[in-house]
């Protein structure tokens, strides 16, 4: 699922990301709380680079599936450049009669 996002957001699939995102959305970064609309309008703006998806750890609790992994990629945040560098990210999806639906992500990239 993690790869399948970073795809589609490479891809500027924005009916992709809308099918995976649940409606209450909450993510975290280093500029503040985002909730699913604001998510997907910070997700058109990133104008990624190539990246790179490394260390992927994948849990399971009951119908939610957490992820932890290493991201290395040059994008944009608020009109911030984020220089092409390793960071950590965290997500996770719940199973919802629809399918799996991303519920929560944090960024842990410091803005420069």
């Amino acid at each position: 699922m993690v790869l399948q996002l970073w795809v589609d957001m490479k891809a500027n699939n924005w009916e992709g990301l809308q099918k995976q995102i649940a409606p209450g959305f909450q993510s975290i970064h280093q500029d503040g709380a985002r909730d699913n609309k604001v998510q997907i309008e910070l997700i058109k703006g990133l104008n990624l680079s190539e990246y790179t998806i490394d260390n992927i750890k994948v849990t399971m609790e009951g119908q939610v599936i957490i992820v932890t992994y290493q991201v290395n990629v040059e994008e944009t945040i608020t009109g911030n450049l984020i220089q092409k560098k390793s960071s950590m990210r965290l997500s996770a999806w719940l199973k919802s009669e629809d399918g799996w639906k991303w519920i929560i992500h944090a960024n842990l990239v410091p803005l420069k």
